[in-house]
C-alpha cells in the first residue's frame, strides 16, 4: 500500500508542474503530502522489500552522501520522492535550489529558519552579510514543512530523535543554480561544483608532491573554496600547510577576512545549540 501510494503521489505532482509550473511546486507539494497522510501508512519493511524486491529508481544522492542514508523512492517527469533517514545531529544552514516540501514520518525535527541580508560580495560563489533567525519550527510525525527555492527558504534541520525519517517530495536542481551554505558568522558560500572540484583537485596535489603553485592561477575564489574544503582537514604535510598559508593571506590581504575565525565562530554557536537539545 505504502509503495503504490507513493507512485500516485509522483504522478499528482507531475499533474500539478504541468498546469501551475515548478515555480509554484512548493505549494503543490504540501497540499498534496496533506491529502496523503504518508506518515499513518509508512512501513519500513514495505521500503526495504522494495528496495531489494523490485528495480529501485536512479538515486538522487549516493549512500552517505546525504543523510544517513538516502533513498529516491519513486520518480516522476518532473518530481520525485527521496526518504532520509536521520541520526541525531544538525543540517549545515541551507537553501535549496529546487522547489518542494518535506513531512516528518518518525522522530522529530527541530527546524530553524533564517533570513540573510547581503552585505559584501567577494566572488561569484562567497559573500558576507547579517543572518538573521526568522522562526524555529517543531516537526512531529505527520508535520510538513514546504521548501521554496533558495534564499526564499533558509534553514537548518535539528535532528533530535536517535532516529528521524524524513521524505522529501521535489522537483529536479534547477539547472544552472546552486545551493548554498550559510556560517553563523554571516558568511554564504555557493556550492558550485565544479569551483569545488577545482580546488579538491588542489588539495589532493598538495598530498603527492611538491609544486610551486605560486605559478598557478589562483583566484580568491579558490583561496576560499580551498579554505572551506580543508577547514577540518588534520593533515599536517608541510606542502598543504604552505599552500594553506598562501590562501588564508590572500583572503586576508583581498577582503580583510579571517575564514578560520569565523569557523570557530560558527561552531561555538553550533556548540551551544546543540547542548540544548531535548
Amino acid at each position: 500500500m505504502f509503495h503504490r501510494k507513493i507512485q500516485e503521489l509522483v504522478h499528482q505532482g507531475d499533474q500539478f508542474i504541468k498546469k501551475y509550473s515548478a515555480k509554484q511546486f512548493h505549494k503543490g507539494a504540501t497540499n498534496l503530502l496533506l491529502d496523503a497522510n504518508i506518515h499513518q501508512i509508512f512501513n519500513y519493511q514495505e521500503l526495504v522489500e522494495a528496495t531489494f524486491n523490485k528495480k529501485p529508481p536512479v538515486q538522487n544522492f549516493n549512500v552517505f552522501e546525504f543523510s544517513d542514508l538516502p533513498l529516491t523512492i519513486a520518480r516522476g517527469e518532473k518530481c520525485f520522492i527521496d526518504i532520509y533517514f536521520w541520526r541525531r545531529r544538525p543540517t549545515v544552514i541551507h537553501n535549496h535550489h529546487f522547489r518542494g516540501a518535506f513531512q516528518c514520518l518518525e522522530g522529530f525535527n527541530v527546524d530553524s529558519e533564517y533570513q540573510f541580508k547581503l552585505l559584501k560580495k567577494f566572488t561569484k560563489f562567497h559573500s558576507s552579510g547579517e543572518l538573521r533567525l526568522k522562526r524555529i519550527k517543531t516537526l512531529k510525525k505527520g508535520d510538513i514543512e514546504s521548501i521554496n527555492f533558495q534564499d526564499k527558504f533558509i534553514h537548518q534541520n535539528h535532528h533530535q530523535s536517535d532516529l528521524t525519517v524524513n521524505l522529501c517530495f521535489r522537483t529536479h536542481d534547477e539547472a544552472g543554480k546552486n545551493l548554498s551554505n550559510f556560517l553563523y558568522s554571516g558568511l554564504k558560500y555557493e556550492k558550485d561544483q565544479l569551483s569545488i572540484d577545482r580546488v579538491m583537485r588542489l588539495f589532493s596535489f598538495t598530498r603527492i608532491d611538491h609544486f610551486d603553485f605560486q605559478k598557478l592561477n589562483l583566484t580568491l575564489e579558490d583561496a576560499f573554496n580551498f579554505l572551506i574544503v580543508s577547514y577540518d582537514s588534520s593533515t599536517n604535510h608541510p606542502h598543504f600547510l604552505k599552500l594553506k598559508k598562501f590562501m588564508e593571506t590572500k583572503v586576508k590581504n583581498e577582503t580583510g577576512l579571517k575564514l578560520e575565525s569565523l569557523f570557530k565562530q560558527h561552531e561555538k554557536e553550533l556548540n551551544r545549540i546543540e547542548e540544548q537539545y531535548e
